[in-house]
């Protein structure tokens, strides 16, 4: 069975393709991931989105988006790779745009490496409010 090294940085531990730490690491991860959760609800978190994202909705539309293009990463498809979406994506953010939060046009399924990407691009191309 193929193996990869361990996500933390330093650790040469092999570990199975399916995990992301080493069990001495993957302590520590949940701990942080924890922390930065809780930074993040303090700080960051948006009730209005938080409603939206939640409801009904949008769990439909998101289902419709994903199966629309077959759970693939448009990003990544575009450079002829099948990588799975686990993010259905607001082309023009909702924080820019609260009109286009369900219109199909503005959405597209990204695999999380994509969508990061994309947040970051858009928080320079809308001033950080994104």
């Amino acid at each position: 069975m193929p193996k990869k090294i361990c996500n933390q940085v330093g650790c040469n531990t092999l570990i199975s393709m399916q995990e992301r730490y080493c069990a001495e690491h993957i302590k520590d991860k949940k701990v942080h991931d924890s922390m930065v959760a809780k930074r993040y609800n303090e700080t960051l978190r948006n009730e209005k989105h938080e409603r939206f994202y939640s409801s009904g909705q949008w769990k439909k539309v998101r289902t419709h988006i994903m199966s629309r293009y077959g759970g693939l990463c448009r990003s990544c498809a575009e450079f002829d790779m099948d990588v799975r979406a686990d993010v259905v994506d607001h082309i023009v953010p909702i924080e820019i745009n609260w009109e286009l939060k369900i219109n199909f046009d503005n959405l597209q399924p990204l695999c999380h490496s994509c969508h990061n990407r994309k947040t970051a691009d858009d928080k320079k191309k809308y001033g950080g409010r994104v």
